[in-house]
């Protein structure tokens, strides 16, 4: 049986007070709720030793101080990507007494810094992040009736066999290599469809299948037959059109061929920052629609394309309206982060939210509702 929680000061205290007024163990036991045993050690303490006091225990001591902690952390937070070995090197380089990894591991966890796996996003230059703040900057004002206006545009490619995202299985740990507990793989993942697909808030448009290489002229059949038919069809004349800077979306043939027709008012073009697909929620719409696929495990790509356009039809309206609501939200974590890119992955950002949450509920509670 594991030892039970050790009596405080006070406690052992108040079982000398009273056993000095003649209280008799089983009184004592009973008035301060804990077992007769614990009374009879804390009154032989007392009677030993005079005090009430824990014992000063022994024990390895820290090898490091509290300076050589926050040195420890201050190194971690100047170079995030230095290893813990690589700490360990330079603070034993510079400090008489040496300190093992395990103990570099400890004082960086108990400072709350975790190794985990970097986040991979678009390199962004300065002139990147200002053309994202900026973006930021003229749609800070925007509402919910705005943004319901634009057609999001994207392509994606789906892979027939296997999935980027981590599979994670439930096992023993003898049963790493059972065959149910491993994703099996084949080399350029047995096939895939590239497909072109644009949404608003009020439904998906069309899903376009490239078969080949895109170049501007396929992408410009894509305007014409797909793509602005859609926009009209979803939102109607004068549509907000979204699409990134890829070379095909602002070659010639295509900016001048959306340029009439913005002058027609038939759309709007919606100036898009670069590197900023976290900022486009059709991204998320992609593995909503990935997820899907993969719960029938396509066979073949004509397989895999029947079941892109069913899925693609069945997606509901609350997701689509949700990637949307999303979007003042996005805007102003843009200028809160002075056009840094942030992750873009749906479960986390909810989980992000959900976190907010909490924290502003214990800041009212402690501080009071905030005057706006």
């Amino acid at each position: 049986m594991g030892r039970g929680p050790r009596l405080s000061v006070e406690r052992r205290a108040a079982v000398t007070a009273l056993h000095n007024d003649g209280r008799s163990v089983r009184y004592i036991a009973k008035k301060l709720n804990i077992p007769r045993s614990t009374v009879s050690d804390a009154i032989t303490r007392f009677q030993r030793t005079g005090c009430n006091k824990d014992k000063a225990r022994t024990g390895r001591p820290r090898v490091t101080s509290k300076s050589e902690d926050q040195s420890l952390v201050l190194m971690s937070k100047r170079n995030r990507k230095l290893t813990a070995p690589e700490i360990q090197s330079r603070f034993n380089e510079s400090h008489e007494h040496q300190i093992s990894v395990t103990t570099v591991k400890d004082r960086l966890r108990k400072a709350g810094l975790w190794g985990r796996v970097s986040t991979k996003k678009p390199f962004l230059r300065r002139g990147n992040r200002a053309k994202r703040l900026q973006w930021a900057q003229n749609h800070k004002d925007w509402t919910i009736e705005d943004w319901k206006q634009v057609l999001w545009t994207d392509k994606s490619k789906f892979e027939v066999f296997g999935q980027k995202r981590r599979q994670y299985v439930r096992r023993a740990a003898s049963e790493k290599m059972h065959p149910d507990c491993i994703t099996p793989t084949v080399k350029h993942g047995g096939g895939s469809v590239m497909v072109w697909g644009c949404f608003s808030y009020t439904g998906v448009g069309d899903l376009h299948r490239i078969k080949g290489i895109l170049d501007q002229k396929g992408y410009h059949s894509i305007l014409k037959g797909h793509c602005i038919p859609s926009g009209t069809r979803l939102i109607g004349r004068g549509f907000v059109m979204q699409q990134d800077n890829d070379p095909k979306h602002t070659s010639k043939l295509c900016s001048n061929y959306l340029h009439r027709k913005e002058e027609s008012g038939a759309l709007k073009m919606m100036v898009w920052p670069p590197q900023s697909p976290d900022l486009n929620p059709i991204e998320l719409l992609w593995d909503e629609l990935d997820r899907r696929v993969r719960r029938v495990c396509p066979r073949s790509q004509e397989h895999l394309w029947e079941i892109l356009q069913k899925a693609w039809s069945e997606i509901p309206n609350s997701v689509l309206e949700k990637l949307v609501e999303r979007m003042p939200r996005l805007v102003q974590k843009v200028l809160s982060t002075k056009g840094v890119s942030f992750y873009n992955d749906w479960a986390k950002y909810r989980i992000a939210c959900q976190r907010y949450t909490i924290l502003l509920v214990l800041a009212v509670v402690h501080h009071g509702t905030p005057q706006l």
